[in-house]
């Protein structure tokens, strides 16, 4: 059941799977659309996604996404913030992208009970959650850089640091993550790809970190 997630960094992985398994912790698969979560509902574990694509989101009254994260890289945990948070449900919502194969961990395993195994757990919950601070930082960073191409700039710049190749989110949905407008996005993407910042071919991305980072200069 459990694989290489840091979450269990250093833990026995048999013994870790008799634990998990003594819990109710489960693995199965999510249609892609359907939710794993929603909004208000309460939060009894995090998950861990194996294989797939999963994507957090938020709406608001008048039907409008805001795409929050998108994880697509085997052993992400997520959902983890609600369990240490009194009473708390879930403000966003997550759904599968593509279909996916995920782990739900129940709170209870990392109850201080459980004793040396679920201590464990718990310490290498505050690398992960450590982790998800760090980002959620840097996309602070991304929202707040002022106009659209800072953003654009700033989001390719912490996606990937050497601008190597690299597939690029549809326009709509770079659009949800970056709270721009699609057409607004669109028109700035081909400037930036004309004034030669970026190399831009259908999805496919590359670009110079040097010439990116000075339009921060």
């Amino acid at each position: 059941m459990a694989d290489r997630s840091n979450l269990f960094r250093g833990v026995d992985e048999e013994a870790l799977d008799a634990y998990l398994q003594k819990l109710g912790a489960r693995e199965g698969d999510v249609a892609a659309g359907e939710y794993i979560f929603r909004e208000e509902d309460e939060a009894k574990g995090l998950y861990i996604l194996f294989e797939g694509m999963v994507e957090v989101e938020k709406n608001d009254g008048s039907g409008k996404r805001q795409m929050v994260n998108r994880f697509d890289k085997p052993d992400t945990v997520f959902g983890e913030v609600y369990l240490f948070l009194e009473n708390r449900p879930y403000d966003f919502a997550c759904r599968a992208v593509q279909d996916s194969r995920l782990l739900f961990v129940p709170r209870e395993a990392f109850d201080p009970a459980g004793g040396a195994l679920a201590q464990r757990l718990a310490q290498n919950m505050l690398q992960v959650l450590a982790n998800k601070a760090y980002f959620l930082n840097q996309k602070m960073l991304i929202l707040s850089a002022g106009s659209i191409r800072k953003k654009i700039a700033r989001h390719f710049l912490f996606k990937n640091p050497e601008g190597e190749p690299m597939m690029l989110m549809n326009r709509e949905e770079l659009a949800d993550y970056l709270a721009v407008p699609r057409p607004s996005l669109s028109r700035e993407l081909m400037k930036m790809h004309r004034e030669g910042y970026i190399d831009l071919n259908g999805r496919q991305l590359s670009f110079d970190p040097e010439k990116l980072e000075s339009l921060f200069y």
